[in-house]
């Protein structure tokens, strides 16, 4: 649903429901060994499920409609990587609904990207951190995103 032309960005910030959770930098920054431990899953997960669907769409091609005969030799193959195929995509699922279970909007896990709601000079942000930084270092209002990041006051 996007903004009719007469929404202005505040008008959206107020349709938003209120995040569930809160974080200061501190409770981000203590998530992030987890948030990392979960995007190494995901990617385990996501390079097996490009493997094992490219080894599928290739013995499609190679065997096409010949897959469904039974006497086939690579047909127990196929099955099985189709059946692995078929389970890694929940299990990635499950991973990505894990973070979100935290709190933590995923923004991308390919590259890292995760959004905290925080509060920065009064206002309702997103705390933003990308996986390799060392710690939650950046905000970005609600309607901006990675492009609109600024660097958070240093904490004394």
């Amino acid at each position: 649903m996007g903004a009719t032309p007469a929404e202005t960005p505040s008008d959206l910030a107020a349709r938003l429901d209120p995040p569930e959770r809160l974080f200061t930098v501190d409770e981000a920054d203590r998530l992030l060994p987890s948030l990392e431990a979960a995007f190494r899953e995901m990617d385990a997960i996501a390079l097996r499920l490009q493997e094992v669907s490219d080894l599928v769409q290739d013995m499609e091609a190679y065997w096409s409609g010949r897959l469904a005969d039974p006497d086939l030799p690579d047909r127990p193959r196929y099955l099985e990587l189709v059946r692995e195929r078929d389970a890694a995509q929940p299990a990635l699922d499950r991973e990505i609904q894990a973070v979100h279970a935290r709190g933590v909007l995923l923004k991308d896990f390919q590259s890292g990207l995760v959004d905290f709601y925080g509060i920065v000079a009064g206002k309702l942000v997103f705390l933003c951190w990308r996986r390799g930084e060392p710690s939650v270092r950046f905000y970005h209002s609600l309607e901006g995103g990675y492009a609109g990041r600024k660097p958070l006051a240093p904490v004394a």
